[in-house]
């Protein structure tokens, strides 16, 4: 028996394909000035090379010539063109994604006009009898010709973007949005364009759902073969486990194939702060014969997981459960790796995963004004055991679904999605759109507008029967008396944030779920702030970095505003005067500012016995250089305000809670599949400096449980842990919460309460001190500790980045950090310094020397 292995036709485009090598070219000319690529020969003169998968921008940043707001892509004509050879053997040509409006030509000749960005194209080349050496050529036309065409006007406008004819036209919204996105539309070949060639057995349809049922795994499995050939078995592969499927013929030359395997206790896919995401690898055998020889040929399918995911809504709630356990799930709204191409690689996919993972995030949301993702995000997603939140990309349009043409577009568009990601178990809950029923609310239309067929009875039936193991959720937000209001259902909440809500907001709201929240101006760091600024030069009123602050379109506010209201609250300043007076104070306050919010309200979301089941921050990562929403900047490196996120989103951690004259509540939260077994210290202390009290208790914590915990519960006696009786001047000024492994010296995690307000005066020396020492691995260790209580320690480590920073220390605690160097050899420089120091300390450096050298 001989055998073959080979891909389906979804996934057959690689980097050796012949159109995605092919000398591509690209041109920018004025609308409408050529109408053929013959003219376009003629006439055109100057091209560029491009490299595919691209877009118009990202192009021009290959040839050093692209600026933010030079070219208006929307305004143009842009032609993508290469001459390729097409065999006789070539039986499809498949696009994958065109960004924008596009006629594809081979030749002189109009092959057909593709009109929605996110669904594939494919053209049988037999039919159309399209053989031998030929230009192919893309015409991405002006879309603002386009939109100048009348057409009838929407029931409401939004603001969220300036030409409400957008509404007809699937293309995304990125770069179309002023205010928060900057200003470069994607146009062009996005994802990549391949050849498929002619096979007497062709894998054409593929219908797989993985479910459990009890401990078993079930694998549902639909398949369509495109064969003249005689098929005598098809057999299903999934791990170990295999399955004869059974086969039917139709008159159309296909052969289906369809069955159920079941899987006996698999391991299952868990979001990977509750468990492993264990994945089985898929694949199909086809047995056929031919000149009187059996021959197998392998299909390989994907990966898939077996996992169970229910959303409770009783009493106004939204409570996801994975496998039966209760998720609170954290993260953030998701934004491209690579803005300009929206089509990263899988280095700078998995790099930015990994961080959002180790930030002890579980879910992200694709956003309905972004993109769908690449397939590689998703299988990393399946790989990392990240939960996605997935946006239709529909947002805050009325859109005009009852148009007969259009209702079959995005119809088509929903089913192809939900069929190239049928197998990826990260993919949670499927959403009709991002603001619609919100945006229809707020601007008075009656409750039968808010929400049309295709979100209330199209989509959901369409999700039922491609993805029945998923959430279906119409909108975001959605639930309760209005869309918006936040104690019901799902909610965008920016009470803190954008509307300057007190921290306490959090709680007297009643947030239940929010996929969009705690927006902020993040400060990035002074290398980025020097690569937009002269040097020098303060953020603030100056152009170049206004434009890129993030602001909601029309507002005489943007969202530093916002940024330094909480400044201003938080550490008793004036920012204004701190930004012309002590630029880098003021920087330094506006790191840490946005961070110690945000780090807040997540652990008010997350403590025991909330109301709240999840919160996605807005957002993961600027779209441009600057202060933008991201909690990483757009060079992909985190923010202050990562390292807060990620101390109050991990799997195992705790925190404090002021309840007033309650006294301070100590969480515990162990979000892991293992029980902890430990200790847990509360220690109180005056002046930044003297230990008044400290408490120390055996704790044991389930697996996926958390705790509250009095604090005088623990104390010899009553010490007034949140001052609120005031008997006298405060008695402690810091509250600092530990929790060890039994006997260890150094706390796997802490977290603080300043008693009297976090505007530490400035002091010359903290007595703070760290050490260097080298693992065998190459890592770099750094041991830090400190006399007098430090403030928001940021580490300075040149070439090295380190698992912690910005936080807080307390005398008699130490810390260590991991360093990991970017590239090996590296001599470590590193320095630290406190909101409350005035100049920052050198670390001192023991080595251990290499035992393989000399």
């Amino acid at each position: 028996m001989s055998n073959a292995f080979s891909h389906p036709s979804d996934h057959s485009a690689d980097s050796s394909n012949p159109l995605l090598s092919a000398d591509w070219r690209m041109v920018m000319t004025a609308p409408s000035a050529f109408s053929s690529p013959l003219e376009l020969a003629i006439h055109a003169r100057q091209s560029l090379p491009a490299k595919l998968p691209c877009t118009a921008a990202s192009v021009l940043r290959e040839a050093n010539q692209f600026q933010y707001g030079e070219h208006q892509f929307d305004t143009l004509d842009i032609w993508f063109f290469c001459e390729a050879e097409i065999s006789s053997d070539a039986a499809f040509l498949h696009f994958d994604g065109l960004a924008g409006i596009v006629d594809i030509f081979w030749n002189d000749r109009l092959l057909t006009r593709c009109e929605n960005m996110f669904v594939r194209h494919s053209l049988d080349l037999q039919a159309l009898q399209i053989q031998g050496i030929g230009t192919l050529s893309l015409c991405f036309i002006a879309l603002d010709n386009l939109l100048a065409e009348r057409r009838p006007r929407p029931r409401w406008k939004t603001k969220l973007v300036e030409q409400q004819q957008l509404r007809w036209f699937r293309t995304s919204l990125i770069g179309r949005m002023p205010g928060w996105s900057p200003p470069v539309a994607p146009v062009g070949p996005y994802r990549a364009i391949s050849l498929e060639m002619r096979n007497p057995l062709r894998l054409c349809n593929q219908q797989m759902h993985s479910r459990l049922m009890g401990t078993d795994g079930i694998v549902d499995a639909v398949l369509e073969f495109e064969t003249g050939i005689a098929i005598s078995q098809v057999r299903l592969h999934v791990g170990d486990r295999a399955q004869e499927l059974k086969l039917e013929q139709s008159e159309k030359k296909l052969t289906r194939a369809s069955g159920e395997l079941v899987f006996t206790d698999p391991q299952w896919w868990w979001p990977h702060t509750h468990g492993k995401p264990h994945l089985y690898t898929a694949f199909v055998e086809v047995i056929y014969q031919q000149e009187d020889k059996s021959v197998s040929q392998f299909f390989a399918l994907g990966e898939l997981g077996f996992r169970h995911i229910h959303v409770f809504q009783s009493n106004d709630d939204f409570h996801l459960h994975v496998n039966g356990v209760s998720v609170f799930c954290r993260g953030a709204c998701w934004t491209p790796t690579d803005l300009l191409s929206l089509n990263a690689d899988e280095s700078a996919q998995r790099r930015m995963l990994t961080l959002a993972r180790d930030a002890g995030m579980n879910m992200l949301r694709i956003v309905g004004t972004m993109v769908y993702e690449n397939p590689i995000f998703y299988r990393l997603c399946d790989e990392l055991g990240i939960l996605v939140w997935q946006d239709f990309m529909f947002a805050n349009m009325d859109y005009p679904v009852g148009d007969l043409t259009f209702a079959l577009n995005i119809q088509n568009e929903a089913e192809q999605f939900l069929q190239r990601t049928q197998m990826s178990p990260c993919i949670a809950v499927l959403c009709g759109n991002s603001e619609i029923e919100q945006q229809a609310a707020m601007l008075g239309q009656p409750p039968e507008l808010w929400r049309n067929a295709f979100f209330a009875e199209t989509l959901p039936q369409l999700c039922h029967n491609l993805r029945p193991d998923a959430i279906y959720w119409p909108s975001s937000p959605t639930g309760g008396v209005m869309p918006f209001q936040v104690d019901a259902g799902v909610a965008h909440y920016f009470g803190v944030g954008a509307y300057l809500r007190p921290l306490d907001d959090a709680r007297r709201s009643g947030v239940r779920f929010t996929s969009e929240c705690l927006g902020f101006s993040n400060m990035p760091d002074d290398a980025l702030i020097d690569s937009i600024l002269d040097n020098g030069v303060t953020p603030g009123p100056h152009p170049d970095w206004k434009r890129r602050v993030p602001r909601d379109n029309g507002t005489s506010w943007d969202f530093e505003d916002v940024r330094d209201h909480y400044m201003a609250e938080l550490y008793r300043v004036d920012p204004m005067r701190l930004r012309y007076a002590e630029r880098e104070r003021y920087l330094a306050l506006a790191r840490t500012t946005t961070g110690e919010v945000m780090a807040q309200t997540i652990q008010e979301w997350r403590r025991h016995g909330s109301s709240c089941r999840g919160a996605l921050i807005w957002f993961w990562r600027d779209l441009w250089a600057g202060a933008g929403w991201g909690v990483v900047d757009a060079n992909g490196n985190p923010k202050a305000a990562y390292y807060f996120l990620k101390r109050a989103m991990a799997p195992l951690t705790v925190f404090l809670t002021d309840e007033g004259l309650n006294g301070l509540a100590m969480h515990v939260v162990n979000d892991t599949p293992n029980n902890f077994d430990g200790e847990l210290e509360l220690c109180l202390y005056k002046r930044g400096e003297t230990c008044v009290a400290r408490a120390r208790q055996h704790i044991t914590l389930a697996a996926h449980s958390s705790v509250m915990l009095r604090a005088d519960a623990i104390l010899p006696h009553f010490l007034d842990t949140t001052y609120a009786y005031r008997f006298g001047p405060a008695g402690h000024h810091l509250a600092g919460l530990h929790l060890y492994t039994t006997g260890a010296e150094i706390p796997l995690c802490s977290d603080y309460h300043f008693t009297s307000g976090q505007d530490l005066a400035t002091e010359r020396d903290l007595g703070l001190s760290g050490e260097i020492t080298q693992e065998t691995n190459g890592d770099f260790l750094l041991t830090l500790q400190t006399q007098r209580v430090a403030q928001a320690i940021y580490i300075n480590s040149p070439g090295m980045t380190p698992d912690d920073n910005y936080f807080h220390l307390s005398p008699g605690i130490k810390k260590t950090i991991r360093l990991r160097a970017q590239q090996l050899p590296i001599t470590p420089k590193v320095s630290v310094q406190g909101l409350n120091m005035q100049s920052s300390v050198k670390c001192q450096i023991h080595l251990t020397p290499d035992p393989s050298a000399g």
